[in-house]
């Protein structure tokens, strides 16, 4: 998928956009699934902010129409409008019916009484839901969406450059206590500049590498969640920050050292301006190693195409071994919509949590549905595209802590600068995450 249709948007996680789970678009409209309704009033509405699962979700609210009779008309709001619109339309009383949400803007509208409790709208099949997406979701005792679809991380790798430099990417690790460690040692082998020098060989010349080894970078969701996991570092209790730990600190300072001190990762000035670029460069064949989620499978299959053979493994282990992140997107029901509508909200909800419902997101290769019973249509889909995907998979059952909590948004803008700068090498890991947990959790307070 293009970055990135579960999550965070650019401020928030460094790179270009945010789910799985995801990625925005950068259209918007209206997309009809089917006819208007017709006279009888049975037409709900629906929004997302990802183009690429518009065609998916109009399959199966076909299928929902010719079960239920209720009509479903999508709105597709690009992802840089998203969380403008949103609030603005909640207050007027102009949300959608059944809207897209991620897990760090739920509970601001949990809070308000925006949202309608799943528990108390879907009695079946709640169990076949993928735990880790409930779990985001579930707080006060009641669940407050649907779950739709999940990434998690894992290791793309250029298996031609890998080979010819003797890389076994299912060997990697990293060790920040120590001088050096397979990562490191890795991406020395795989970093040439113009001239065919590696990091460390007289006469490197960094300025001009033509090919890097690892994407290190203010990426919130494929490198900082992750690394800052696998070193055994926690990112948040009770709602706030809490990574500004002696474990933290020595994860950032590993991780800005892959681009500063052993220069086998791309510049953090052109990985803070857009953080597309180390995929980008994989596509091209210029980066061995890039640690990233299934939002990037179809910008990365049809880039790569016959270029260069890729395959993906578990992330790269830390001291805890490998961790990955996994986000979710929920489908929530609006509460304050019309009494008329609660009944096909409730009907639509529940079809939004079935395999059937599901299925055409797997299917159409846009992400792994929440439903387990549906997931077989992802794995399915890219297999036949000879990819296998099970290392995403696998690498969910080691998650990480995703963000949560009423000002989760605001939090993380006020830190992704800061961890910015610690990446260029401006700032200190040592000054430079206890300011970002301090601005952040002031942030959220």
């Amino acid at each position: 998928m293009k970055r990135r249709s579960l999550l965070t948007s650019l401020a928030v996680t460094g790179t270009v956009g945010a789910l799985a789970a995801c990625s925005p678009s950068s259209s918007g409209g209206d997309s009809g699934s089917g006819s208007d309704g017709g006279g009888d009033g049975k037409t709900l509405t629906f929004r997302l902010w990802d183009e690429t699962a518009v065609d998916a979700y109009t399959a199966s609210f076909a299928a929902f129409e010719k079960e239920s009779g209720w009509t479903v008309s999508i709105d597709l709001v690009p992802w840089a409008d998203y969380w403008t619109r949103l609030p603005l339309d909640v207050a007027s009383g102009d949300a959608a019916d059944v809207y897209w949400m991620n897990s760090a803007n739920y509970v601001l509208y949990k809070d308000s009484g925006d949202l309608l409790d799943i528990t108390d709208v879907v009695t079946e099949g709640r169990d076949r839901w993928e735990k880790a997406v409930v779990d985001l979701y579930t707080r006060d005792g009641g669940l407050w969406g649907v779950p739709q679809l999940w990434d998690s991380i894992a290791l793309f790798s250029n298996s031609d450059l890998l080979e010819k430099a003797g890389v076994d990417p299912t060997t990697l690790s990293f060790d920040p206590a120590a001088d050096s460690d397979p990562l490191r040692e890795a991406g020395r082998a795989l970093t040439l500049d113009k001239a065919g020098k590696h990091p460390g060989d007289d006469g490197f010349d960094a300025d001009s590498r033509t090919q890097f080894g690892v994407n290190s970078q203010a990426d919130r969701q494929a490198i900082i969640g992750p690394m800052l996991a696998a070193n055994g570092a926690q990112w948040q209790k009770d709602d706030e920050y809490v990574f500004a730990s002696e474990q933290g600190i020595a994860a950032f300072d590993y991780m800005q050292g892959l681009v500063n001190d052993a220069q086998i990762a791309p510049s953090a000035a052109d990985t803070n301006a857009n953080g597309d670029v180390s995929r980008d460069l994989f596509t091209q064949g210029k980066l061995a190693l890039f640690q990233s989620g299934p939002y990037s499978l179809k910008t990365v299959f049809e880039g790569v195409g016959d270029s260069f053979s890729w395959i993906l493994s578990a992330p790269v282990a830390g001291p805890e071994g490998p961790k990955s992140l996994v986000h979710g997107v929920v489908a929530v029901g609006n509460a304050k919509a019309d009494d008329a509508k609660q009944e096909g909200i409730a009907k639509l909800l529940t079809w939004l949590g079935s395999a059937e419902g599901q299925k055409p997101i797997g299917a159409q290769g846009v992400a792994f549905p929440a439903h387990q019973d549906a997931q077989g249509e992802f794995v399915d889909y890219w297999d036949g595209q000879g990819v296998d995907v099970s290392p995403f998979v696998e690498a969910a059952k080691e998650a990480a802590e995703a963000d949560t909590g009423a000002k989760a948004n605001a939090g993380l803008e006020a830190a992704m600068p800061i961890f910015q700068e610690i990446f260029i090498g401006r700032t200190t890991a040592a000054e430079g995450v206890p300011q970002a947990q301090e601005e952040g959790n002031a942030a959220m307070a």
